[in-house]
């Protein structure tokens, strides 16, 4: 039926169809936002359509009775099978295309009560992820470490490039920053849910394990091109050059994380899905910075991709910075690893993050190594007169400099409150470091 074959082969650009009961629906659907639930929506009904024999229009000319007896059979066919999940999503999708043509559903009395089965589901915890890195090559390590640190969803994964993190890669920082944004629907249609913008990051772990890969990839086939996916398919029907800019597979990403839950030794491998480390990541937020403090709410909804209320998503956009540092003072470490290991490490990458220099940063190393707890060896670290240039970008510049010194001097503020911070940054104050009771230490530097 060429109608059927038109539907399958509809672009996400929507041409219009001939049908005025389909350009209703596509209105109605456009209103909706979600293009992977509208193409899935499309093509329950291209099957609908198949299975009745009768366009789109002369099907909503039919008899109230016959209407609803021909989507129940429809749906109940899927069921029957022990697709309740498919039945259900054809009903819902059918539901949408009636009331968009004016029928009145109650009147129709579908039976739309599909018992779906819950899938069983394992959620490793962190070392369990760390066991199932270390038995995978490098594109799958960096895949699961990058999932674990960053809570991404497998299709937002999916659809990153390799010029979303290029310069970030070379700089040899991290937490690298991850931008989701609709810009990703491009590549994947579901690739930004419900079109929350948002930011995420990849810890110390999943950055090395990324920059790894980066380069393995550089140097097999030469240089990588700003407009490759990071994580392109492995799909051997496809050239060499044609996989570099296809998506993965979102089954194909399962698979691997499955196999490799398998090679790490978790009983329950097979229940273990790409999600699965989504919730990890949850596990880490919930469970405090090292220092026995808890992150916010808001935060953890954020670093989620979940909506927030009101203004507060504009708010953790344009304040990374401060999310990021809060990002680094999570417990990411083994769990056989010292609360006062997990405290120093803390402190060797809050100075990297900050910008310290490479021998500073070396000083602080030694001073830690001395003592058993971190409160002892920063009173030595203090001596040290630290202060956060950002000297990883400026070697060719000028060497690192103390306040003392004529090269720069920096004005210090302690403030209280978010909202004073907010208004302190736009005003071209630096941020520090976060202490307790909501205060935030900041400084501005002059010639």
């Amino acid at each position: 039926m060429r109608f059927f074959e038109e539907l399958l082969k509809l672009d996400s650009d929507w041409r219009t169809s001939e049908y005025a009961s389909v350009e209703m629906w596509i209105r109605r659907l456009r209103r909706r936002g979600s293009v992977s639930t509208s193409m899935a929506y499309f093509k329950l009904l291209a099957w609908f359509v198949k299975f009745t024999g009768l366009s789109p229009d002369a099907f909503v000319k039919l008899p109230k009775d016959d209407v609803a007896s021909k989507v129940q059979s429809f749906c109940d066919r899927f069921s029957d099978d022990g697709k309740n999940s498919t039945a259900l999503n054809a009903m819902k999708a059918l539901k949408s295309f009636l009331k968009a043509n004016k029928f009145k559903l109650e009147e129709l009395e579908l039976d739309s009560s599909y018992r779906i089965m819950k899938r069983p589901e394992y959620v490793p915890n962190k070392e369990e992820v760390y066991r199932m890195a270390t038995v995978c090559g490098l594109k799958w390590r960096a895949i699961i470490l990058c999932l674990f640190q960053s809570g991404l969803r497998n299709s937002a994964l999916r659809a990153l490039t390799y010029e979303m993190v290029k310069d970030q890669l070379e700089s040899e920082g991290f937490p690298i920053r991850v931008h989701i944004t609709s810009e990703l629907r491009k590549v994947l249609p579901d690739a930004c849910k419900e079109g929350v913008d948002y930011w995420t990051f990849f810890g110390a772990e999943a950055s090395e394990a990324l920059r790894q890969y980066v380069n393995w990839r550089r140097e097999k086939r030469g240089k990588t091109e700003e407009d490759e996916l990071l994580f392109p398919s492995d799909s051997r029907s496809l050239s060499k050059e044609d996989r570099l800019k296809k998506p993965m597979d979102q089954w194909h990403l399962t698979r691997i994380v499955k196999k490799a839950a398998r090679r790490a030794g978790i009983k329950k491998w097979h229940t273990v899905r790409a999600h699965s480390l989504r919730k990890t990541f949850r596990s880490v937020l919930d469970s405090g910075y090292v220092d026995g403090g808890q992150m916010a709410e808001d935060d953890k909804e954020y670093l989620m991709g979940h909506k927030l209320p009101g203004a507060k998503a504009p708010y953790h956009n344009a304040n990374v910075d401060v999310l990021a540092q809060r990002y680094m003072k999570l417990n990411w470490a083994h769990v056989h690893t010292s609360i006062e290991q997990l405290r120093k490490k803390q402190v060797v990458d809050m100075a990297k993050l900050l910008g310290f220099s490479d021998e500073k940063i070396k000083k602080v190393e030694e001073a830690l190594a001395k003592y058993e707890k971190v409160d002892e060896a920063l009173e030595e670290i203090k001596k040290l007169s630290l202060q956060p240039h950002k000297v990883r970008n400026q070697r060719n510049s000028h060497e690192d400099c103390d306040v003392e010194d004529n090269c720069k001097k920096h004005e210090v503020q302690v403030v209280r409150g978010e909202k004073r911070l907010v208004r302190s940054l736009t005003d071209g104050w630096d941020l520090v470091k976060e202490l307790s009771d909501d205060r935030f230490v900041l400084k501005k530097s002059f010639d």
